[in-house]
């Protein structure tokens, strides 16, 4: 029969496990130096060798003699495991048992000892799907386990286990596995297997595992089933659901350009042809994300991921703001795809919703609408409202705020440090980390569009080129100093003004002109007012009479 690649090239040894060298490291010693702990738990993805790595632990320890803490695969223990005939090795798989009683027969066996090898091994799979009564009935036994012992839990899921047995077991996170990982150990297999097969298409079953070598191998199985001829990119994609990343180029270029007509009918295609909606969306955030990549760490992307060049063809034609928002509203509408019976059109909806918001004129066009009703067109100008910024906060008090602006430049210029400016001028970047956290994203692409002039007194001022924008910074100060705190572990306080303003403040600075004295500032507490509800208030920012 058959054996797929995943079972046949399953690791044996810790030299063959792949992309976990600091735990492999730690484990090795452990058992050199005679120091095995009782109870281990190992977390993290699936398909990075949790169990693979539980079961080369019970292997080892039980050989009679092992080389450089590889079984020999001579001896009784490694003869019996070999043939799945040892007994003193126990697998239980938690989500078929995981009730009360088989925890109770387990802790009623544990006192037997070995019937060939040193230690007798219990390794349970997914063992957060135990029961919270099977967990309580294996807390003592796992707390002081006989000598001949030992516990080795694996999980997908850690939020799941009880801090009680947490705290009684060796932890260690297993991560996903790099893609050249990956791409190394497809390689060696590839070319024991005789198999034919496109560089491109390696990389590319590389990329689709998302850290797992057992779901490389799963695909790379599939794919083999699939082709007749030389295995390329293509088939990868036509049997995964997913697409090329020279298609994705076309349908996120096609959004750029708010080509309608050709959005739909490539959407339709994918339809018509199977593809698979959720990694679709999956897919087109991943794409979004390189883009982002090559507009901020372009050796980076280089280096690490390929087709670098389709990304870098994209950069000039969206903006970091746009990106964010994108990825934003796909990820939001993934766990709705899961669970819809038409993922195609809850897809649709979200292509919708970035156009509109691309377009950024359908409140515009209502606005107007408005307006034409109420005064004369010929009366009024509608001022242009600044591209891809979201509407001011109708409930934000922004006559404090120019006064705690005032405040804030007033007590920065008056001990301004040029010395702590520069030093501070130099880290600024640092927070581009915080463009992919979804609770920062945006606040920190609109700190990034803003240049730093000044700071004194733990004050920071940003200029920004309109006074509407620098309004939208001064409205999220709370968050923005938050977010500062967060990446810079100190309580910065910040404030924005627009260029227009700062240039008069920067001549009266250098002219000493004024002097300026600390004044001690209200509480941030009162940024918000009551909601005003009237046409005139919603739309007094954007009318302005002749």
């Amino acid at each position: 029969m058959y054996q797929t690649l995943y079972r046949k090239y399953r690791p044996t040894t810790f030299d063959e496990v792949v992309g976990q060298d600091i735990i492999i490291r730690t484990i090795k010693n452990e058992i050199k130096n005679n120091k095995l702990n009782h109870a281990y738990i190992f977390s993290g993805p699936r398909g990075t060798g949790k169990t693979s790595t539980a079961k080369i632990i019970a292997k080892t320890i039980n050989c009679e003699n092992p080389n450089n803490l590889t079984p020999c695969n001579k001896c009784v223990n490694c003869t019996l495991y070999n043939n799945k005939q040892i007994t003193d090795i126990i697998e239980i798989d938690a989500a078929s048992n995981n009730g009360v009683d088989e925890i109770r027969e387990l802790r009623n066996n544990v006192n037997l000892v070995p019937a060939s090898g040193k230690y007798k091994i219990y390794i349970i799979d997914e063992v957060h799907m135990l029961t919270i009564g099977a967990f309580n009935a294996l807390l003592k036994t796992l707390e002081e386990p006989p000598a001949h012992v030992i516990f080795i839990l694996a999980t997908t899921e850690i939020h799941k286990i009880p801090n009680t047995i947490l705290s009684r077991c060796q932890k260690f996170d297993f991560n996903k596995i790099s893609v050249n990982k990956i791409k190394e150990r497809l390689e060696y297999i590839i070319k024991e297997e005789k198999i034919d097969i496109d560089d491109d298409a390696v990389v590319e079953i590389a990329r689709l595992a998302d850290g797992g070598m057992r779901d490389a191998l799963s695909i790379l199985d599939q794919v083999v089933a699939y082709s007749d001829s030389k295995i390329t990119v293509d088939n990868i994609h036509e049997i995964n659901g997913t697409i090329p990343q020279y298609e994705l180029k076309e349908l996120v270029e096609n959004i750029i350009n708010k080509n309608y007509n050709e959005i739909f009918d490539v959407i339709d295609k994918y339809d018509n042809n199977g593809k698979n909606f959720v990694k679709l969306a999956e897919e087109v955030i991943n794409f979004y994300r390189n883009i982002l990549l090559s507009l901020n760490a372009k050796e980076y992307l280089e280096n690490n991921i390929s087709y670098s060049e389709i990304y870098e063809e994209l950069q000039n034609k969206i903006t970091e703001h746009e990106i964010i928002n994108n990825i934003k509203y796909f990820n939001e509408s993934i766990p709705e795809m899961k669970k819809s019976n038409n993922p195609k059109l809850l897809f649709e909806t979200v292509i919708i919703k970035i156009l509109n918001n691309e377009n950024d004129n359908v409140k515009s066009i209502k606005v107007e609408k408005v307006i034409e009703q109420v005064i004369p067109t010929k009366n009024v100008e509608v001022k242009s409202k600044e591209k891809q910024l979201p509407e001011l906060n109708n409930n934000i008090d922004y006559e404090f705020l120019n006064k705690l602006e005032n405040i804030r430049i007033n007590n920065t210029l008056c001990n301004f440090d040029k010395k702590e400016f520069l030093e501070f001028k130099k880290k600024i970047e640092e927070i581009r980390v915080m463009l992919m956290n979804p609770k920062y994203s945006e606040i920190t692409s609109l700190v990034l569009d803003g240049e730093l002039k000044a700071l004194g007194n733990n004050i920071i001022i940003f200029v920004y080129k309109n006074d509407r924008i620098s309004k939208l910074f001064n409205e999220q100060i709370p968050e923005i100093e938050e977010l500062f705190n967060e990446v810079y572990k100190n309580n910065y306080k910040v404030i924005a003004t627009d260029i227009s303003k700062w240039n008069t403040i920067k001549e009266e600075f250098n002219g000493k002109k004024k002097k300026y004295e600390y004044i001690e500032e209200p509480s941030l507490d009162n940024i918000k007012k009551k909601e005003l509800n009237s046409i005139d208030s919603e739309f007094s920012d954007i009318i302005e009479y002749n």
